[in-house]
């Protein structure tokens, strides 16, 4: 590992992404910290690529806000790249819903503080078009949380669109509708990303999914998210149904129309007795009895010849005021003024305020709920073969897949290997020593893992470069056995030949 980087010294590597290597580094003029990010030579040997990092520079470095990674410097050593940028303590908020340590409340907290940076972002005329919670850095202030949107990598400054019509480019299940059919995103294609890690956020699982890309991309354009259960939304107000349906609309007019509007919204459902006053009228009208008054001839004669009329339209008209209904309904999460709600919504709304005068007991919130599919052995195998062949060029993919798994399987050795191996390749090394005590708790051996090619071959390649900061290696030696991860050691288990992943 190189000492230097331009004027900034490397004091060590905390981490690899798809374009290149981050390191700690001190600026030796002021004494400050920042994080050094840079672009692998290969990858910057296309003039596409060299092209996508200074625009990164470019449209972050016009950007000032508290919710915002800030840019120091953008410079070149030797052909090398690099980004000077405000080093942020904390763990990314993947990591958080992952582990499922935060309670509903706190999502919307720091959900609002990313609408705050991206309103920011985008008076100044920048997208940030890849928001989803691995580019969200969280780090604790006391009892506070603090977030900040990083990584404008493939950011659009306004007029200046480098990847060309019909190139996608961001991460599909964060994708909005209209990006991916045209192309074209605006502010509120960032405002979608947000609600979906909203969902994902309070139901532990993203909107929309499925085992291929295609698949995904349909059903962010095609299909509703399932509704959320009544211990996803515990201590928030119940109409955050409402609020997801507006996030996550298909048509953008139907969305929040700016991040300063969105979050707003997320700080009022923070309250369990909010209403939902944001979306206009209440979704359900209590009818008043007649005021006995007199009333004129004319008037009554009026209202009687607006009553035939109206029969009459209904009679005549009947059929094809159905079918133009039909062809013209709005979507079924999105009805505007007055978003019709999942049954399991309005059963939560009739469980949080019930009237005293029914007899009628509480409906189930789960019952119209289906819950997914446990995956069998075998689909789970194909997967983490799936997850095996990705290793290398898409380890993103398969974290993903071996998640999966994880969940259907938690038994399955096999995946929390894979996962280990996915996240050295990725750089993610503090999560690391989580996926042993995860295993362990589920009475997996660390030895177990031993059995399986990539990740033994993960070892020997840890033993020759010695990525992994000295707190995780330590952690990892004092679980594997025989001092894995010591050089020197690995071959006293040459013996035992581990099997083919």
């Amino acid at each position: 590992m190189q000492q230097k980087l331009g004027r900034f010294e490397i004091l060590r590597r905390l981490g690899q992404g798809a374009m290149g290597e981050v390191f700690l580094g001190r600026d030796p003029a002021i004494g400050r910290e920042v994080a050094l990010k840079t672009i692998r030579q290969d990858a910057a040997q296309g003039d596409e690529a060299r092209e996508r990092f200074v625009r990164e520079a470019r449209a972050a470095g016009t950007l000032n806000h508290p919710n915002l990674v800030t840019i120091h410097e953008f410079g070149e050593d030797e052909g090398l790249l690099y980004l000077a940028m405000e080093y942020v303590p904390g763990v990314d908020l993947e990591a958080m819903l992952r582990d499922r340590v935060l309670a509903p409340v706190q999502v919307l907290d720091l959900l609002a503080q990313v609408c705050d940076g991206l309103a920011h972002a985008h008076q100044k005329g920048v997208l940030h078009r890849d928001i989803k919670p691995s580019n969200v850095r969280v780090r604790r202030e006391g009892d506070q949380l603090h977030a900040k949107v990083m990584d404008f990598g493939i950011a659009r400054v306004a007029g200046s669109d480098m990847t060309g019509t019909g190139t996608l480019m961001g991460t599909f299940g964060y994708m909005a509708p209209e990006y991916i059919r045209t192309g074209v995103p605006d502010a509120r294609s960032d405002l979608f990303a947000v609600g979906v890690i909203l969902y994902e956020a309070l139901a532990g699982r993203r909107p929309f999914e499925g085992d291929t890309t295609a698949t995904v991309l349909y059903r962010v354009v095609n299909e509703e998210p399932a509704p959320l259960a009544a211990s996803d939304i515990r201590g928030i107000s119940p109409q955050i149904g409402r609020l997801l349906a507006k996030a996550l609309a298909k048509d953008p007019d139907h969305r929040f129309q700016s991040a300063e509007a969105m979050a707003r919204t997320l700080r009022e459902a923070m309250n369990p007795a909010w209403t939902g006053a944001a979306f206009g009228a209440p979704t359900r009208t209590i009818a008043r009895p007649p005021v006995p008054t007199a009333q004129p001839r004319s008037a009554s004669r009026g209202r009687s010849l607006w009553s035939l009329a109206a029969v009459l339209m209904i009679v005549g008209g009947g059929g094809f005021g159905l079918w133009f209904w039909w062809q013209h309904r709005p979507p079924r999460l999105i009805t505007m003024p007055e978003p019709a709600l999942p049954s399991s919504q309005l059963a939560l709304q009739a469980t949080a305020s019930p009237e005293p005068t029914s007899t009628r007991p509480a409906p189930k919130p789960h019952s119209t709920v289906k819950a997914p599919a446990r995956m069998t052995e075998l689909e789970a195998s194909a997967l983490l073969n799936e997850a095996a062949k990705g290793l290398v060029d898409q380890p993103q993919g398969s974290l993903a897949l071996c998640d999966r798994v994880i969940r259907d399987h938690p038994l399955n050795p096999r995946a929390y290997a894979l996962k280990m191996t996915a996240l050295y390749g990725l750089g993610r090394y503090q999560e690391m020593p989580g996926v042993l005590d995860a295993g362990k708790e589920q009475g997996i051996t660390p030895a177990q893992f031993l059995a399986f090619g990539h990740f033994t071959a993960m070892l020997r390649e840890e033993r020759r470069e010695r990525r992994l900061p000295p707190e995780v290696r330590e952690s990892l030696v004092a679980e594997l056995p025989l001092g894995a991860l010591k050089p020197g050691q690995g071959g006293r288990r040459r013996a035992q030949r581990p099997s083919r992943d």
